[in-house]
């Protein structure tokens, strides 16, 4: 009788372990990676909430110092009323946001700067505003002015 020798093609057991063993290397890796870039843009996306909402404020002061006619800030309340004849606005400043009749700005202030005429007052009438905020770099403050009417002088 004659026997046929043939061989199956095929993995060993051991080969097909070692291939397992890879890939759960290479997936453990992977999805390590895609944790850490999560996190990264977290990050990033909370900075840029954070910048945009700077961005907002400055635009929110500027079209409100130069629409309105009068600027007063009142440090015991730590609010700033921007008003004119028929309108008014109020900012009121906390530690960690700074809150208006139309928005709510979620922003640590460092610093708060108030000038008129080119001088730091600490009360009443202003014309200028410089904010320095905590988590952004030095360079980066907001600094809003109205160019004053001539009449202030009589």
């Amino acid at each position: 009788m004659k026997t046929i020798n043939f061989k199956v093609k095929a993995f060993t057991l051991t080969e097909v372990m070692v291939v397992m063993v890879i890939s759960a290397i290479v997936a453990g890796l992977a999805f390590s990676v895609l944790n850490v870039v999560q996190n990264n843009m977290r990050s990033i996306d909370a900075n840029y909430e954070y910048q945009e909402q700077i961005q907002s404020l400055e635009t929110a002061l500027t079209i409100d110092f130069n629409k309105f006619t009068s600027i007063k800030w009142n440090p015991i309340d730590d609010t700033m009323l921007v008003f004119s004849p028929l309108q008014e606005r109020k900012y009121i400043f906390f530690k960690d946001s700074i809150v208006s009749d139309l928005y709510t700005y979620s922003l640590l202030i460092k610093e708060k700067e108030f000038y008129f005429k080119g001088e730091p007052v600490n009360s009443g009438s202003i014309d200028a505003v410089k904010l320095t905020f905590y988590n952004t770099r030095d360079l980066h403050r907001v600094f809003v002015f109205k160019y004053n009417d001539p009449t202030i002088h009589f």
